[in-house]
């Protein structure tokens, strides 16, 4: 089959959950047979190394990287509100990538196309003047529900209102768009649920995302004291979630345990910012995810707001790591409290949660294992690569 993926992001590096997601199953469409295309949009801001991308990427796909300018203009950004049009979605468009799409879908036909998240959503009209296949989108969040969430949890009035405005604007352009294509790919079957409260009449095909076994090597850890979390700071609700658990939680635990310690790494982290805090290290930047993972006992993932799933906990759990989240960050995983994972809500809970680990009340040695038995038998990413391709071809043959 031949596919064509068009992304608001380069997969490359593997340093954040959205570029994971994507490289991995054009990695496994790939490795299962598939001739792959890939067309990227490549924001400035995120310095991505393209040429690094480029050799990577096309070991499993036909790739082409276009940079645009989607840094925020405070007059579009007003035009958006005065026409109440989504901003978020239109910053993304640009001309020459849709003449660059207009040549391509003219001297090459593709089985399916998948446009990967509402970011893309500009270029359908394109896609479906050029296009005669199968047009699926894959969801990675539910756009609106995360500026939602923000929203409920700004302070500000006046940032409240704004943020409200621009979830509403984004739920309207969200359930546009899904009238538009053939097929719904979400990542969890919550978020397929409220794509269906939306628009009920698409074939929806819920594919979590997910994850490399042959990397993510079990290596569990014997100690809990050693905490960390990995995530672009270039995501509103990660640096919500940092803020909060550095604010509400880390004080209490370096003054509970003088072992404890948190490591922050991931994109767009500014090391300043985070100066004045002890037993605190922060990182930029990580070479290999794996192996600053490795170095670590507990993944902590304190997720205010949000949608999807958190590949983090789930490469967490197959590298045999702790994982303590909120629920919000939780969601969508097929989990059990206590069984393959630790949730706390709360600064209290959290505190909690240290004590029974540091004590031996909390059984951690078999959360662990029980965690790297659901990864491998629900999360492995080939096998849900494959099912999602059974899905195509399904509905191409209907």
């Amino acid at each position: 089959m031949k596919i064509l993926q068009v992304s608001n992001r380069v997969p490359w590096p593997l340093n954040e959950g959205g570029n994971i997601g994507i490289y991995n199953f054009t990695r496994a469409f790939n490795e299962l047979g598939h001739t792959v295309t890939l067309y990227c949009l490549d924001g400035i801001k995120h310095n991505t190394p393209v040429e690094e991308a480029k050799e990577e990427l096309s070991k499993y796909a036909s790739t082409l990287i276009h940079q645009i300018d989607t840094n925020i203009k405070p007059l579009k950004a007003l035009a958006g509100l005065l026409t109440n049009t989504s901003y978020n979605v239109s910053r993304f468009y640009n001309e020459d990538f849709n003449t660059k799409l207009i040549e391509l879908l003219s001297k090459e036909k593709f089985d399916v196309i998948q446009l990967e998240g509402t970011f893309v959503g500009p270029y359908v009209a394109t896609i479906r003047q050029y296009h005669q296949g199968l047009l699926s989108l894959r969801m990675h969040n539910v756009e609106y529900e995360i500026w939602e969430r923000l929203a409920h949890n700004e302070s500000n009035p006046i940032k409240k209102i704004y943020l409200n405005i621009l979830s509403k604007q984004l739920k309207d352009y969200e359930a546009q768009l899904l009238q538009k294509v053939d097929a719904v790919i979400p990542v969890t079957s919550d978020d397929e649920a409220k794509f269906k409260r939306l628009n009920s009449t698409i074939q929806y095909h819920t594919t979590a995302a997910g994850i490399d076994l042959d990397t993510w090597k079990f290596t569990s850890s014997s100690s809990s004291n050693k905490w960390y979390h990995i995530g672009s700071m270039e995501w509103h609700a990660n640096k919500e979630a940092v803020n909060y658990f550095l604010e509400e939680i880390h004080p209490k635990l370096t003054a509970l345990d003088s072992r404890y310690e948190l490591k922050l790494a991931g994109k767009g982290i500014q090391k300043e910012e985070f100066k004045n805090y002890k037993a605190l290290q922060v990182f930029a930047n990580v070479p290999s995810a794996f192996d600053f993972v490795l170095k670590n006992d507990v993944c902590v993932v304190p997720l205010l707001s949000g949608s999807g799933i958190r590949l983090k906990i789930l490469e967490a759990m197959a590298a045999g790591k702790l994982v303590v989240s909120t629920t919000i960050g939780a969601q969508g995983i097929n989990y059990n409290n206590r069984e393959h994972l630790l949730i706390a809500n709360n600064p209290a809970e959290f505190v909690a949660i240290y004590r029974a680990l540091q004590s031996g009340e909390i059984d951690a040695t078999s959360i662990i294992r029980n965690a790297r038995l659901l990864i491998e038998n629900e999360y492995s990413t080939k096998a849900l690569a494959a099912k999602q391709m059974d899905f195509y071809q399904a509905r191409i043959n209907s």
